[in-house]
């Protein structure tokens, strides 16, 4: 920047909140964040330093750098654009009003942590590359973009018209369904090349579509625009999300109409909405992946074939469920008794076939004193032969997994619950009781910790903060990215391999990856999920399906009963991938290094791991649980162990140091492992 463009920037934001903070702040007074890099302030307001030189990063923090930002003061020349006014800010940066050769225009500046590494630059300028490829009427066309710059900025021209948002809050009831089925197809449109440039709408709100009420047309901002490969389904399921919000009462469109809550819980219909929308929304928002629209294209099709609104029945509330308009007496079809009396003709054949079948057999039945055995074996040696096979098959899943011809599965049905049903049937004697099925861990991917006491969060063993830990299943790897896209979509992983650890993933998608492993193996789930935070999450300890560790389960596993400062030895070189000795890439689990004394692998590097406890940072010295503590009753940050391939050695590498995430973000170089109960 300019001495001049300089000058206008004389207010100071939280990039953490957004929130106005005093040039002087040290933390923000809204959410408590550390302001990074402005520990020397000067005395007068237009002698503060481009934000350039005043950023400082920590390389061996695991959280992400908060840093200042100031605004450009209307008047203030840019790049030859006049500021005019600022208009908001995103996620990513701050939106002015600007103006060149008198014409308007909207001017993006992006936050520093946007290209603050090499990853985040390529990242930026792939998406900045794709967005200017764009050229589709419903989309906001790109004047010009500059990521040599700093800082990055992309000039836009000025959209006319209110975001759809703005309208569902105030003017909801415009958003009828005519208008929706208009403003779904253009969405389609506009979709369709979002995702053929490797672009996608999963972060699309209703914010980000603006709608010009004269000509009934949206314009979809880039802000809602990101760069990442998706599955194409899953660009359905968010569109439908998207028009299901549009449609819904107010008080519904975020609290049940979201992807969270769709994702686990049946789509209902919506009240008001005609039949055959409603059916094209279910075609999109179907929970199976498997059995939603394949394509945009699709849905379009769908689109393209709904029934006049004038001729379509209309759903209405009848008490609890959802039931079709009320008609009219004349409108009543006269009853098809015909195929009544068939249905009833047909079960009183099958009930008087029954008693000749057991009157003509009865003497082979109560044979060998009222026994049945030597009946049902005399139906067919086939089936004793089968069910001998039956009986010594010995369950494993990853087998069945790997084994199971998916031709043979309804391509309608979830494939875990056609392999679990499968499996469950393999199992039944001739007598009809079911065989009991070795739910035991494999003994080659878990190890058991035996129950001890151990010095929590301590290297030395202090009897003020010991604890008892009972004993526990333990994963002797970190779970890898096959293993996680069998049950859960390919997450955006830092490195891709199938045996490599899976990274960059949620702690809310943990637990539902768990409960979904956990009933495709007959297990019970350990987690019950009432809503789409952490906080509606709670854990039976006693179910005998996957979950996460405690940290103090986790602790006791990585000590190995030792007291060594990294798991299996005070060598790092011996048991981890760290900084200096992997290049910042994570290996395949279990590779070139030691397990420690259980016999785990990688629970010092690789990467980081994510634990159940809610974070506290004293809560090991206010520790007042003894016997399997379970960590704070609440809070909203989640505990972190075990460092990474980002750590170099010391502290951030011990196997007591503690950190924290977002539950609902994943971060680069965190991932997990898995726990059952014994």
């Amino acid at each position: 920047m300019n001495e001049g463009q300089n000058s206008g920037m004389n207010k100071l934001f939280c990039s953490n909140c957004g929130k106005k903070i005093p040039i002087n702040a040290k933390f923000c007074s809204y959410c408590g964040q550390k302001i990074e890099g402005w520990e020397e302030h000067p005395s007068q307001e237009d002698k503060i330093k481009p934000q350039k030189k005043v950023i400082k990063r920590e390389p061996e923090s695991e959280d992400m750098s908060f840093v200042a930002y100031q605004t450009l003061e209307p008047g203030t020349s840019f790049y030859n654009y006049k500021v005019i006014k600022l208009q908001g800010k995103d996620t990513d940066g701050v939106h002015y009003l600007v103006e060149k050769e008198g014409k308007q225009y909207v001017l993006k500046l992006f936050f520093p942590y946007k290209y603050s590494n090499l990853e985040n630059i390529i990242t930026l300028q792939n998406w900045l590359n794709r967005v200017q490829k764009l050229e589709n009427p419903y989309i906001v066309h790109v004047e010009e973009i500059n990521y040599n710059n700093n800082p990055v900025y992309i000039v836009t021209e000025i959209v006319e018209g209110i975001s759809l948002s703005k309208i569902k809050t105030y003017n909801p009831e415009l958003l009828k369904e005519s208008l929706v089925r208009e403003i779904a197809k253009q969405l389609v449109s506009a979709a369709m090349d979002i995702h053929q440039l490797g672009l996608s709408i999963k972060n699309l709100t209703l914010n980000d579509l603006i709608l010009n009420q004269e000509t009934n047309t949206i314009t979809i901002l880039t802000s809602g625009i990101s760069y990442e490969t998706t599955d194409e389904r899953d660009e359905v399921f968010h569109l439908g999300v998207l028009l299901a919000q549009m449609l819904s009462a107010n008080q519904l469109a975020e609290t049940v109409y979201n992807d969270e809550i769709l994702s686990e819980h049946k789509f209902t219909y919506i009240p008001g909405i005609t039949l055959s929308m409603n059916k094209v929304l279910g075609e999109c928002l179907h929970r199976n992946v498997l059995q939603r629209y394949n394509t945009l294209r699709d849905v379009l099709k769908g689109l393209n074939a709904l029934i006049d609104i004038e001729k379509d029945e209309v759903y209405e509330l009848s008490g609890n469920k959802l039931q079709p308009e009320v008609i009219s007496p004349m409108q009543v079809p006269e009853p098809k008794t015909s195929k009544d009396w068939i249905i009833i003709t047909a079960i009183v054949i099958g009930v008087a076939a029954i008693v000749i079948f057991f009157a003509i057999n009865w003497s082979k039945i109560t044979k060998d004193n009222g026994t049945s055995s030597t009946w049902i074996s005399s139906i067919g040696e086939e089936d004793t032969i089968n069910n001998e096979y039956q009986n010594k098959t010995i369950f494993n899943h990853r087998d069945t997994l790997k084994n199971q011809n998916y031709n043979t599965i309804d391509s309608r049905v979830d494939p875990r619950k056609a392999i679990l049903s499968q499996n469950q049937s393999s199992y039944s004697g001739s007598s009809g009781s079911a065989v009991k099925i070795d739910t035991s861990p494999d003994r080659d991917l878990f190890v058991y910790v035996p129950d001890g006491t151990f010095g929590f969060t301590r290297l030395k063993e202090n009897p003020n903060h010991n604890v008892v830990q009972n004993g526990f299943y333990m994963g002797k790897y970190e779970v890898t990215q096959k293993e996680w896209n069998q049950y859960m979509k390919p997450a955006n992983v830092s490195f891709v391999g199938d045996n490599l650890p899976v990274d960059n993933v949620s702690w809310m998608n943990i637990v539902r990856y768990c409960n979904a492993r956990s009933e495709a193996e007959g297990l019970t789930p350990a987690y019950t999920i009432l809503g789409n935070n952490a906080s509606s999450v709670t854990c039976n300890f006693k179910a005998n399906g996957y979950r996460l560790p405690t940290e103090a389960e986790w602790e006791m596993a990585a000590k190995g009963g030792q007291l060594y400062t990294y798991s299996g030895s005070d060598d790092a070189d011996e048991v981890a991938w760290y900084r200096e000795n992997s290049g910042r890439r994570y290996r395949t689990v279990g590779y070139q290094k030691k397990p420690n004394a259980y016999g785990i692998y990688d629970m010092t590097g690789n990467v980081a791991e994510w634990c159940w406890d809610w974070y506290s940072e004293d809560y090991p010295s206010s520790l007042n649980e003894f016997v399997n503590p379970r960590g704070p009753a609440s809070g909203t940050l989640k505990v972190i162990r075990g460092g990474s391939v980002n750590n170099g050695l010391g502290t951030n590498l011990s196997v007591v140091y503690r950190t924290k995430g977002d539950p609902a973000k994943g971060y680069p170089f965190v991932g997990f492992r898995l726990v059952r109960t014994h």
